[in-house]
């Protein structure tokens, strides 16, 4: 017995150290396969923190697949897929792509089936210029990056349901850093948000006002009326805009650079009159007008079910439904008719 007993000492001194290694290499295998503990601080280029990524995509090991795709001679125009991968049962891999391109200034208003309704978008103004929304956002470069081709803009889209507030951090990094990769940094950084406001919930259009003013003539035939609902803007910032779901989305912004990137991008010119204001502008749809002393931009967007009703017995003809519009939200916004 005690012969037997000593006999198996040296299998147990051998055990525990082969146990123990086992452990730490376990271990080791979950740091390294998900999270970025022994991995990299920054991808693409550098232009994007891991421990910023995983705020949007949640924790996993972040790489940048095949890094900054960027084109030769033009500092400002690239872009780069960023994952967050995790072996753990369950796990699915985050994908979160970004880029940074010069867009026309009116980008966030235009309908081409790229940017999400502006109205379903949560709009931040200040140290940074930007919006966000469910799997979307964008953030404004420094007015500095500006060119005769337009502003500077870094967008992204992220899993659905992302965090707005970790999106729209992450972007204003994404677009500080790019800054000064191409030497147009501004004097002061650009600093993200602490909150973003809640997007507009649907509501029924109601019986005496279109988007919360009275007098807007509905976009449609006067019988789809009871049955729409709208999106609109709570108005306390200096962007709002209203979605009439499927006929039509109106939009007024005030906000500085976004209407120096709107009048510094080609093609912006003057307009015909519209509501008797003079005005400058890309189309008759799109234009900048002076609201006591402020430029400020309208814009409207025609949805399928407008489309499909146009020329339908009570259905406004789309220049007097803009026409309209400047009128009825220029005397919210300050504007008023100016003489021939």
């Amino acid at each position: 017995m005690t012969s037997g007993s000593r006999r198996a000492r040296p299998g147990r001194k051998i055990a525990a150290p082969l146990l123990a290694a086992v452990v730490l290499l376990a271990a080791g295998a979950h740091l390294w396969l998900n999270t970025n503990l022994f991995g990299r601080d920054e991808v693409c280029g550098g232009l994007v923190s891991t421990g910023t990524a995983q705020t949007v995509l949640g924790s996993g090991r972040v790489s940048d697949r095949n890094g900054l795709d960027d084109r030769p001679g033009e500092r400002l125009d690239f872009t780069c897929t960023v994952e967050s991968t995790s072996f753990l049962t369950g796990s699915d891999t985050g994908r979160l792509s970004i880029s940074v391109s010069r867009e026309r200034g009116d980008f966030p208003f235009t309908d081409n089936g790229r940017w999400p309704s502006p109205a379903r978008m949560s709009f931040v103004s200040g140290e940074a210029t930007g919006a966000v929304g469910a799997d979307h956002g964008w953030v404004l470069l420094p007015g500095s990056c500006t060119t005769a081709d337009g502003p500077a803009v870094v967008e992204g889209y992220a899993p659905r349901g992302s965090d707005r507030v970790a999106l729209i951090r992450l972007l204003t990094e994404v677009a500080g850093k790019a800054a000064e990769r191409a030497s147009c940094a501004a004097e002061r950084p650009l600093v993200a948000p602490d909150t973003v406001p809640a997007p507009p919930k649907p509501r029924q259009v109601g019986d005496d006002a279109v988007c919360g003013l009275t007098g807007l003539v509905f976009p449609g035939r006067p019988e789809d009326r009871d049955a729409a609902t709208e999106r609109i803007q709570d108005g306390t910032g200096p962007t709002w805009s209203c979605e009439v779901e499927g006929h039509a989305v109106y939009s007024v912004t005030r906000e500085r650079r976004l209407v120096a990137g709107i009048t510094a991008s080609p093609g912006f010119s003057a307009q015909p009159r519209v509501a008797n204001r003079q005005v400058s502008g890309f189309d008759d749809r799109h234009v900048v007008a002076d609201c006591g002393g402020v430029p400020t931009y309208f814009s409207l967007e025609l949805g399928q079910e407008y489309t499909s009703a146009a020329g339908a017995p009570g259905a406004p003809r789309i220049q007097a439904l803009f026409t309209d519009f400047v009128d009825v939200a220029g005397k919210r916004f300050g504007c008023s008719a100016q003489a021939p």
